[in-house]
C-alpha cells in the first residue's frame, strides 16, 4: 500500500515556486480553519507519504509517479456530456511563477479539465525530473491518436509563443498560445464535472398552464458520512418529457446568470438557491434532502425578463394575444401545420368573419393551385393529425381538421319570409321554428333546412376581425423553428408579437415591436441564441424603418450573454431592395440575419425545395445554420 499509494508534496513557503506547488500538487486546509482534519482521514485510509521539495533543488519525480491530493480531489468526477470540450490538449504550461497572469492562466486551464503540468521559465533545472516523467507517460498515452492530438501541447501566453519549442526542449509539440480569444466560449470551455447521474420519475401536478414537478432524490455522494450533513450539493436537473410546446411554460430557461434570481423565485421557494446551466437547472440542496419540487416558468414572463436585460419593457401586443390563442386552439405550435397549405390560407382570407360559405367552396379553395405554382398534391404526405400510413391527405380531411379545431363553425343560412334577408344561424341554435336575427320575425324553417346545406363561418380568434389572419404567418414561423431547431434537452421558448418600450425613456432605444421571439440553444456556442424579427404576409413589405428598429433592438442585448439573430419572413419572395436592407444587418465578421419565404416555411424542413438549386445543399438545425444558409442564398457572390 505504501509503495504504490498516495504521495503528499511539502515545501517551504518561502520557495519562489510555492504558489505553483500549491496549484499543481494541492494542499489541505488546516483543521483549525474548517473543523475537519482531511489529512488525518486520508492517512487512515491510504497511509499517505510526505515527499519534501527542497527550496532550490529539483522536484522529485516520485510526485509524478503516484497519486496526490490533486488527484484525490478529482476522484470519481467525470465531465458531463453536455460540456463542450474545445481545446483540451494535455501537456505543459510554460510560464513564470513570478507572473500573476501566468499563475491565473495555469489555474483556469486546469480548472477547465485540461491535464497539465507546470514548467517554469526561470527554473528549468528544477523541473527536469518531473518533466521527463510526465512527458514520457503523456507521449505513450497520446501515441495512437489522430495527427493534431498525438503529441503533447505547450500552453503559454502570446509573449512566449515564438520561443516555446526551444525552451521546453526537443521533441514534437503542439504550441498553443493563450490570449483573450482563448476564452471566447469556443476555444477553451470549462468542463462541467459531476459525480454521476440518476434517473427519477417525477409527478406532474399543479395547473395545466403552469405545472410543477415533484420527485425523489436518490443516493447522494458521501451522504452516509455524519459530518457531511452540514454540507450542500448542487443537483443539476434536466427534464425529459414534461414540457408544453415551448410557447407556454418551460422547466429549462436559458443559461444567463442575470436570470438566476428570477428563475429561483419562479421555480423554487427561495431566491438564491438556483443557478442556470446549459441545458440544466442547478438547485442547491442540503445533503439530507430527500425530495425536490420544481415549478415551471411561464414563457411570456421569461421573455419579458430577457428583454429587460436589453433595456426594454416587453408586453404581448394585441396581435400577439391573437396568435397565442390561435396556436392554442390548434393544439400547440406543431398543430398549425395545416397553415403550410396555401389553399388553407387562401380560404381564411377569402371569407370575412361575417361571410358564410359552403363546404364545396372550402374544398375548392383548399385544393386549388397556388399563384406561386404549388398544388395540393405537394402536401398529400403532410400529417396534420393521425391517419393511416398509406392514406394520403385530402382537402376534405384538411377542412374537417380546421372545423374540429374551432377555426370554422357549422351553421345554416336561412332567409326570412318577412324581410327577405338571409341570416346565418350556428348549428347549436338551429330549430325548425326560427327567429330572424334582423327583423325579429318567427318563421318555419323546415323546408329550407331539408332542401339546404350547411354553411360555414370563421370562428374563434379568426371570427373576431378580418385582420386576425395576419397571425398565421407568425404561427408558421414559430412552428418551423419549433420543429427544426428543437433539441433533445427541450430548452427552447417561443413567443409572438411583443410591443417594446425602453425602460429608460431618455435613452436612444426605439419604441417598436417584434413579431416573434425565440430563445434557442446554440449548439456551437456557450451563449443562448435569441431570435427577433419581422413577418409579412403576401403583398407585405419590409422597409428601412423596420430594419433600423430591429438593428437597435439586437444591438441592445449584451453580447457576452446572447447570440442575437434577426429573422425576416415573408410568404412570398423578397424584393431586391428588401434583400439589400437585410444585408446591411450583417458585418464582415458577423452573420446574424435570416431570410425565410414560403419556400422555407411551407415544407416540413427548411430547405427541402432548395435541394439541387445551383448545386447548393442546405441544412439547418440551429439559428447559426439559418444565418449561414441565408448568406449563401442571398448575399454570397456567384
Amino acid at each position: 500500500m505504501v509503495e504504490h499509494g498516495v504521495r503528499v508534496a511539502t515545501w517551504d513557503n518561502a520557495d519562489p515556486l510555492a504558489d505553483v506547488f500549491l496549484m499543481q500538487f494541492g494542499q489541505f486546509a488546516a483543521k483549525e480553519a474548517i473543523g475537519i482534519d482531511y489529512r488525518d482521514s486520508m492517512d487512515r485510509a491510504v497511509q499517505s507519504v510526505n515527499v519534501p521539495i527542497t527550496n532550490g533543488a529539483p522536484i522529485p519525480a516520485e510526485l509524478m509517479q503516484h497519486p496526490g491530493i490533486s488527484y484525490l480531489s478529482s476522484y470519481d468526477l467525470a465531465p458531463h456530456y453536455s460540456a463542450q470540450a474545445g481545446w483540451d490538449y494535455p501537456g505543459f504550461y510554460l510560464g513564470s511563477a513570478a507572473n500573476v497572469d501566468d499563475l491565473a492562466t495555469f489555474w483556469n486551464l486546469r480548472a477547465c479539465g485540461i491535464q497539465m503540468a507546470w514548467h517554469d521559465l526561470q527554473h528549468h533545472a528544477r523541473f527536469d525530473l518531473v518533466k521527463a516523467e510526465f512527458e514520457a507517460r503523456l507521449r505513450t498515452r497520446l501515441a495512437g491518436r489522430e495527427n493534431f492530438r498525438n503529441k503533447p501541447a505547450v500552453w503559454c501566453l502570446a509573449a512566449n509563443h515564438e520561443n516555446a519549442s526551444a525552451i521546453i526542449g526537443d521533441g514534437e509539440w503542439t504550441i498553443v498560445g493563450v490570449s483573450e480569444s482563448t476564452w471566447n466560449g469556443h476555444n477553451v470551455s470549462p468542463a462541467k464535472m459531476h459525480f454521476g447521474t440518476e434517473s427519477a420519475l417525477a409527478v406532474l401536478g399543479g395547473p395545466k398552464q403552469l405545472p410543477r414537478l415533484t420527485f425523489a432524490l436518490k443516493d447522494k455522494p458521501f451522504a452516509s458520512d455524519p459530518w457531511f450533513y452540514e454540507q450542500h450539493l448542487v443537483a443539476s436537473i434536466s427534464v425529459i418529457g414534461a414540457r408544453g410546446d415551448g410557447s407556454n411554460y418551460t422547466f429549462t430557461p436559458p443559461c444567463v446568470p442575470e436570470l438566476n434570481e428570477f428563475a429561483a423565485r419562479a421555480m423554487t421557494l427561495g431566491y438564491d438557491n438556483l443557478r442556470l446551466e446549459p441545458e440544466h437547472v442547478g438547485i442547491i440542496i442540503n445533503v439530507a434532502s430527500v425530495d425536490l419540487r420544481l415549478g415551471a416558468i411561464p414563457v411570456p414572463a421569461l421573455i419579458e425578463r430577457t428583454f429587460a436585460l436589453a433595456g426594454f419593457e416587453a408586453k404581448l401586443s394585441a396581435s400577439g394575444l391573437v396568435t397565442r390563442q390561435l396556436v392554442t386552439s390548434m393544439g400547440g405550435l406543431d398543430g398549425v401545420r395545416a397553415f403550410k397549405i396555401p389553399g388553407v390560407r387562401r380560404l381564411i382570407k377569402s371569407f370575412g368573419p361575417t361571410h358564410s360559405f359552403s363546404k364545396k367552396d372550402a374544398l375548392n379553395k383548399i385544393g386549388s393551385k397556388d399563384a406561386g405554382g404549388s398544388t395540393f398534391s405537394d402536401y398529400r404526405q403532410l400529417y396534420i393529425e393521425p391517419r393511416g400510413p398509406d392514406t394520403e391527405l385530402t382537402p376534405s380531411m384538411v377542412f374537417t381538421h380546421l372545423v374540429h379545431n374551432g377555426l370554422f363553425r357549422i351553421g345554416s343560412d336561412l332567409r326570412c319570409p318577412t324581410c327577405q334577408l338571409s341570416s346565418w344561424i350556428p348549428l347549436d341554435n338551429l330549430k325548425q321554428k326560427a327567429t330572424c336575427s334582423l327583423c325579429g320575425t318567427d318563421f318555419d324553417a323546415t323546408r329550407q333546412l331539408v332542401d339546404g346545406q350547411f354553411a360555414y363561418r370563421r370562428s374563434g380568434v379568426l371570427g373576431v376581425e378580418r385582420n386576425a389572419a395576419g397571425a398565421i404567418p407568425v404561427a408558421m414561423v414559430l412552428q418551423q423553428l419549433f420543429i427544426n431547431l428543437s433539441s433533445m434537452s427541450l430548452t427552447e421558448s417561443y413567443g409572438a408579437s411583443y410591443d417594446l418600450r425602453p425602460i429608460d425613456p431618455t435613452g436612444e432605444l426605439p419604441v417598436c415591436e417584434t413579431d416573434f421571439v425565440a430563445l434557442l440553444r446554440e449548439p456551437r456556442s456557450s451563449k443562448p441564441a435569441i431570435v427577433i424579427g419581422e413577418c409579412k404576409d403576401v403583398g407585405g413589405a419590409i422597409d428601412a424603418n423596420d430594419i433600423e428598429h430591429l438593428r437597435q433592438v439586437a444591438d441592445a442585448f449584451p453580447r457576452e450573454r446572447f447570440a442575437v439573430y434577426i429573422l425576416l419572413a415573408k410568404l412570398c419572395a423578397f424584393t431586391p431592395d428588401e434583400i439589400e436592407l437585410a444585408k446591411s444587418l450583417n458585418t464582415e465578421f458577423l452573420r446574424r440575419v435570416i431570410l425565410l419565404t414560403h419556400k422555407e416555411l411551407e415544407p416540413y424542413h427548411f430547405y427541402e425545395r432548395h435541394r439541387g438549386d445551383n448545386g447548393k445543399e442546405l441544412y439547418a438545425s440551429s439559428a447559426d445554420d439559418l444565418a449561414d444558409a441565408t448568406h449563401r442564398l442571398y448575399f454570397q457572390q456567384p
